[in-house]
């Protein structure tokens, strides 16, 4: 569906197209503005839409993949155009190259693609803390209304331009509204405060109305605002839920980790939550068979989900990475639920940079290319070790992780 809307634009004007450089040049113009308008409305956080493309990461992704291919088609726009004028007049083909000048489509078309190309820049800078990187991903918006104004003013208002536009609008719009700005999100309020160790808070959240229906191991996407004594960050983030109470109160495991988060270490009882979601498949519909579990740092919180609600029903494997030789948070809970488990069997691996202990417990594990792996950690990791995975034989397709990079 969502091709269908990048392709509606050029779809409108292709019959009319000469077949030259000319027509590619603009061909390249609509479907790159096309691409990039209807990948708004992949940023949109709802959790049908979401599950649909088979979970957030992987929308994300699509909205990634879909704004590039559609700045490239943008940029060959002008090269295109000056392409087929380079022989007939120069004049008119320098026109199409340069910048900034007086004539006020092209004006608008470069100012366009400029904004597109920053914004792109501080997509891919995941170093840039996370406000900064808003405020310049807010660029990507000012492109579209450049590049959808250089439309209206080299060729007027068409259905070819209401195609591009409303999608854009309605994108824009419903993620202001829902996801920046809370419309219709879940009431919750904070009612415990824990602290496993320094780095690490444990929030419980109790509902303020009809509680959201949640299965263990998935992520909501959480703000935290006013208390007596504490005012929240006021953006929405996503946390998995490490636990669902009897009374269904919710348990979001939060590592320090940027400014929001540090600043949650200081949460207390009685502040404001609005919830979005469930998010997330990760753990959802696993096939019958033994299962190897790696969990790194934080990522040991679906996993808890899991084991915090139920027993496992067959073979798993656990791994449980992290950084400290001692006290690892968690450690001793998970420890216990395998001393209590027949069906499973855990192993604490303290490493930094050196995976080599993980891949020699792997090395061990009967039938690995029988098993299905799940994997929850940093990216670097995930990627090092699903590489690893496939070199031992293990299909891609049983290799499943969930992250949380939705920048």
């Amino acid at each position: 569906m969502v091709i269908t809307v990048a392709l509606l634009p050029t779809l409108a004007i292709i019959a009319s197209l000469p077949f030259n450089i000319f027509g590619f040049g603009l061909l390249s113009g609509w479907l790159g503005t096309g691409l990039i308008s209807a990948s708004l409305l992949l940023m949109v956080r709802e959790p049908i839409w979401a599950d649909w493309f088979g979970g957030l990461q992987r929308m994300y992704q699509w909205h990634h993949g879909m704004g590039i291919m559609g700045y490239v088609l943008l940029l060959a726009h002008p090269l295109l155009l000056a392409g087929h004028y380079l022989t007939l007049n120069p004049d008119i083909a320098w026109q199409y190259l340069l910048p900034f000048n007086s004539h006020l489509p092209n004006f608008l078309g470069w100012a366009a693609l400029i904004a597109f190309m920053l914004g792109l820049a501080a997509t891919f800078a995941l170093r840039l803390p996370y406000g900064l990187w808003r405020r310049i991903h807010v660029l990507l918006a000012a492109a579209m209304v450049l590049g959808l104004s250089h439309v209206w003013t080299a060729d007027g208002f068409s259905f070819s331009l209401m195609a591009a536009l409303l999608p854009a609008v309605i994108a824009v719009a419903w993620r202001l509204l829902r996801a920046d700005h809370g419309i219709g999100a879940r009431p919750y309020e904070v009612s415990a405060v824990h602290h496993p160790t320094e780095q690490i808070t444990e929030v419980v959240v109790q509902p303020l109305s009809t509680p959201m229906p949640i299965a263990q191991g998935q992520f909501v996407s959480t703000a935290f605002f006013e208390g007596s004594n504490f005012q929240g960050c006021g953006e929405f983030h996503p946390y998995t839920v490490s636990h669902v109470t009897k009374n269904n109160s919710l348990v979001l495991t939060i590592k320090a980790l940027g400014d929001c988060t540090r600043h949650i270490q200081s949460l207390e009882p009685g502040v404001a939550v609005r919830l979005q979601g469930p998010y997330g498949n990760f753990l959802l519909n696993r096939p019958s068979t033994p299962e190897v579990w790696i969990a790194a740092g934080i990522g040991i919180t679906p996993f808890l989900a899991l084991l915090r609600n139920h027993p496992v029903t067959q073979h798993t494997d656990m791994a449980y990475i992290h950084r400290e030789s001692s006290n690892a948070p968690y450690e001793n809970e998970l420890q216990t639920y395998a001393t209590n488990q027949n069906l499973l069997r855990f192993q604490s691996l303290a490493m930094a940079n050196d995976p080599a202990p993980l891949f020699e417990w792997l090395t061990n594990i009967t039938r690995l290319s029988e098993r299905h792996v799940y994997l929850c950690g940093p990216p670097p990791l995930i990627t090092l070790i699903t590489h690893w995975l496939q070199e031992q034989g293990v299909p891609r397709l049983q290799i499943h992780f969930e992250q949380f990079d939705f920048r």
